[in-house]
């Protein structure tokens, strides 16, 4: 029996490829060469088949390695700066902190300010934490190409895979693509089973599966529907994949959600990366959506993640599952105890899990599955609190075993990355804590600067580099990303809106934490939220786009407003009081330093209210739910009816809507290269401040 590192050595045939042969004589070749030989192979077949649109793999062609020689400076260019702000945050909160024990007393007669204060700390303390993702030099693993199947030698020596699909209770329609699609991966047919593991007792899923597997090969489909004893813990999809490792004995096995269409290929492009490295407990893939809204305004195809941080984290082997498109090696698992049922994300605490046993993973940045994202703002909500959760039970299961344990075998960068995967959320209350008291400075005239006019203006100084800074950071970590400036603000703005959700999500995990073990399928809340979304108007049973006219009846969009009652609030009264401060610091009685606090928070507070629309106008755009009844009009099928897609399909189409916010992040830039250079120019001068309030926009 060879073993995998023999067996992989002739997936790729070099002489085959390139003599268009489909046997090679090995006997020729001396035995001490035929590594060498290999290798020659692998390269060869990965220069002619390596993917165009993915990073890791740009060294393959001329284009693909100035393309990567471009990201490299986008890294180069965000890392100095990166390194700048954090200097520059450094010597700003150094500033605070000098002047504010220089006069305690008059800090401790106004606690806003101790509050504002450790609101800047908490937000430098999340700088940190991320810039450990960015900072990290972008993986550029090679590409080894496309196993070769075409002799019959290797399709006998290809591992065995099986392909799990759990499902519960999605529209039947969806499911049943997907598993069309997983059997015709271009795969020898006797080493692959597909398994439909079904929780949702579908019989119309499982009547369409038995008449599949009269046409299929023997064994080719597999149907399993467990039984669940009540009051039985039954762990959700993790318990489902767990049942379906019971039937299985395949070397390797994919975890696939039930919307996800492989391309074909899949197999074929993952496994060269697992089968020769015994270390490798999974290779992950990016996911793309077929369904992105013009626009992507919630911000779905989370570009940043899957094109910088995941392909960063994959340069020290640790880039964590995302839950679907996971080709994962048995034996790991098995050595772990198979998934992992202490989360509802069952994903991450997989990996960390894995990490934690000392195995690594492999991340391809190439799009080799396509599926949904949620139809409704209520689903996708629920989607992204559900992920918060699942990382607060998993600090809560783990943390002991994976930071502090005698065995744990995480690195260091590892564990900052496994405490930011749960810190995060509470950034939440940063902002809700910070808007608030910023509000109520603004509300009660509330002073804001202690010590001399002069330290104030170093330290009006030392903010605005912060700011200038910190902003063309973000500018930077986004160059190079597909639709750019489109997906930086959107992505700024969910930072925003998502605020309020989070904060509950994250006391219901701290004051009910047993109660949160609860599990609901994006697919039935969006089911269950469609009928009364905003979008429709019911007349006899058919449904009707709404026009802006019937925008004007409320009534219609109750239910859904109450998931924005927290928006509608603040931007009503931010607004509110801005326009009332403005008014006031008009008048000619107003002080310079009046007038520079009310349009300096004015700018501030213009900018996440700003934001905090995103949700609301969503919410109010008619007949943007009509797309789900669509679905099928967005796929490409072959003559077979499987469905098909190319990389392009994925990618969030430009919408004009993110004009106004690239407008609004550039004016806030352009205030404070303003501020900054009218502090310079004046806090060395004895009468500065005097000069610099008559020659600035606030005399």
């Amino acid at each position: 029996m060879r073993s995998l590192s023999q067996r992989m050595r002739f997936y790729v045939q070099y002489e085959a490829v390139k003599k268009n042969d489909d046997e090679v004589n090995d006997a020729a070749v001396p035995q001490d060469q035929k590594k060498v030989v290999s290798k020659l192979r692998m390269n060869h077949h990965a220069k002619k088949h390596s993917s165009m649109n993915s990073v890791q793999y740009l060294s393959s062609t001329p284009t693909a390695s100035k393309a990567f020689m471009l990201y490299s400076l986008c890294y180069m260019l965000s890392s100095f700066w990166i390194i700048l702000s954090i200097a520059l945050h450094i010597y700003y909160l150094g500033l605070r902190f000098y002047l504010y024990a220089e006069y305690p007393i008059d800090v401790l007669s106004r606690p806003w300010l101790l509050v504002i204060l450790f609101c800047e700390c908490f937000y430098f303390c999340g700088a940190l934490f991320s810039a450990v993702d960015h900072l990290l030099p972008p993986s550029r693993r090679p590409d080894l190409g496309s196993l070769d199947v075409t002799s019959r030698r290797n399709k006998q020596l290809c591992p065995t895979v099986d392909v799990f699909i759990p499902c519960c209770k999605e529209p039947t329609d969806v499911p049943v693509e997907s598993v069309k699609a997983a059997l015709a991966l271009d795969y020898p047919q006797d080493r692959f089973k597909v398994f439909v593991l079904d929780d949702g007792a579908d019989d119309e899923l499982r009547a369409f599966c038995r008449a599949l597997q009269v046409e299929t090969a023997a064994g080719k489909l597999e149907y399993i529907r467990r039984i669940k004893v009540k009051g039985v813990p039954h762990h959700f999809k993790c318990g489902n994949m767990n049942n379906g490792l019971k039937h299985s004995n395949a070397e390797y096995v994919v975890m696939l959600d039930a919307d996800m269409i492989l391309q074909s290929s899949f197999l074929r492009r993952t496994l060269p990366h697992i089968v020769d490295t015994p270390d490798v407990a999974f290779v992950q893939v990016p996911q793309s959506f077929y369904n992105l809204p013009i626009g992507d305004p919630l911000h779905d195809s989370c570009v940043l993640g899957y094109n910088r941080v995941l392909l960063h984290r994959d340069s020290l082997g640790t880039t964590t599952c995302v839950g679907t498109g996971t080709l994962f090696r048995r034996k790991c698992l098995d050595a772990i105890g198979g998934f992992q049922p202490q989360s509802i994300t069952e994903d991450t605490m997989t990996a960390y899990m894995l990490f934690n046993q000392g195995y690594k993973s492999v991340y391809i940045n190439e799009k080799l599955q396509f599926g949904l994202t949620p139809w409704t703002f209520e689903g996708f909500v629920k989607q992204r609190t559900r992920w918060g959760t699942g990382a607060m039970q998993q600090f809560a299961a783990s943390w002991k075993t994976c930071l502090i344990g005698k065995n744990s075998k995480l690195n260091f960068v590892q564990k900052v990355l496994y405490i930011y995967h749960t810190a995060f959320y509470f950034m939440s209350f940063n902002n809700a804590l910070l808007v608030t008291v910023l509000l109520a400075c603004l509300a009660f005239d509330l002073k804001l600067s202690v010590g001399t006019d002069q330290q104030n203006l170093r330290l009006i100084e030392g903010l605005a580099m912060n700011v200038i800074a910190s902003r063309i950071v973000w500018i930077c970590l986004w160059c190079n990303m597909p639709q750019s400036i489109q997906m930086r603000n959107r992505d700024e703005s969910m930072f925003w809106w998502m605020t309020p959700y989070y904060i509950q999500m994250c006391l219901n995990s701290i004051f009910h934490f047993n109660e949160t073990f609860s599990f609901v399928p994006t697919s039935n809340i969006d089911s269950s939220s469609a009928a009364s979304a905003a979008g429709f108007k019911f007349t006899g049973g058919s449904q009707k786009p709404m026009s802006w006219i019937s925008f004007l009846n409320l009534d219609l969009y109750s239910s859904q407003l109450k998931l924005v009652r927290f928006h509608l609030v603040y931007v009503i009264v931010s607004l509110g009081i801005l326009l009332a401060r403005f008014y006031h610091a008009s008048g000619m009685s107003a002080s310079c330093s009046e007038k520079f606090l009310v349009i300096g928070l004015g700018v501030f507070f213009i900018n996440t209210a700003a934001h905090m629309l995103v949700p609301v106008v969503y919410i109010l755009s008619p007949g943007r739910n009509i797309r789900a009844k669509h679905r099928k009009s967005f796929l490409r099928y072959d003559a077979n009816g499987v469905p098909q897609f190319v990389p392009q399909d994925g990618l969030p189409k430009w919408s004009w809507t993110v004009l106004p916010y690239e407008i609004l992040s550039m004016l806030t830039l352009l205030f404070w290269i303003v501020v900054l250079i009218l502090a310079m120019k004046s806090h060395s001068d004895i009468n500065g401040v005097t000069k610099w309030c008559k020659t600035s926009l606030l005399g």
